[in-house]
């Protein structure tokens, strides 16, 4: 009897509660500001320079990298189709590619982080790579990925019809091809 009242357990008391509501208030309050501003971007008519200023100078790649890896790892990896030869791209000009088919294939491990369509770059697939290196697959016909998929090296990732547009970034300079093949060798 004595060991068991020497070992009593802590009585929770009206200040834990309190610890407890005022985090859950200040959370709800977070999200409905989060909510507001998000609201806000779509709807203003500077909607897309505040969007532009939160994505390019706001460092929001770093941020979704620090996402990817510590909240984002516990999503299991899906299913997705890969080839078993090493991919190679050939450069046409500027920042257009051809292969010896019409897929789009990986580089190497890594997240997928943005998809989307745009006039510059038609569709196109953003993979943030596990050494940090942000590739932008572009001027693609089809996407077979989606946001926050986990991607394997050779990942097909789409197709294209007659060249695709591939920009390496690492950091928030953009790299060219064989400076990139020379970082991920």
């Amino acid at each position: 009897m004595e060991k068991r009242r020497a070992h009593r357990h802590p009585v929770l008391t009206d200040r834990h509660f309190s610890k407890i509501y005022n985090g859950m208030i200040k959370a709800m309050v977070a999200l409905l500001v989060g909510i507001a501003i998000c609201a806000y971007v779509k709807v203003s008519p500077n909607g897309d320079y505040i969007k532009d200023y939160v994505l390019n100078d706001l460092q929001f790649s770093k941020v979704t990298s620090w996402i990817n890896q510590h909240l984002l790892s516990f999503q299991g990896q899906e299913e997705t189709a890969t080839v078993s030869s090493k991919m190679n791209y050939t450069h046409i000009k500027d920042n257009y590619y051809t292969n010896q088919s019409n897929e789009v294939l990986n580089f190497g491990k890594g997240r997928v982080i943005y998809v989307g369509e745009q006039n510059l770059l038609g569709k196109y697939v953003t993979i943030l790579l596990e050494n940090n290196i942000e590739v932008t697959f572009g001027n693609m016909q089809d996407v077979f990925v989606s946001m926050y998929d986990q991607v394997e090296e050779s990942t097909i990732l789409g197709t294209y019809e007659d060249q695709v547009m591939i920009v390496f970034t690492q950091g928030e300079q953009e790299i060219d091809y064989s400076t990139f093949e020379e970082l991920i060798s």
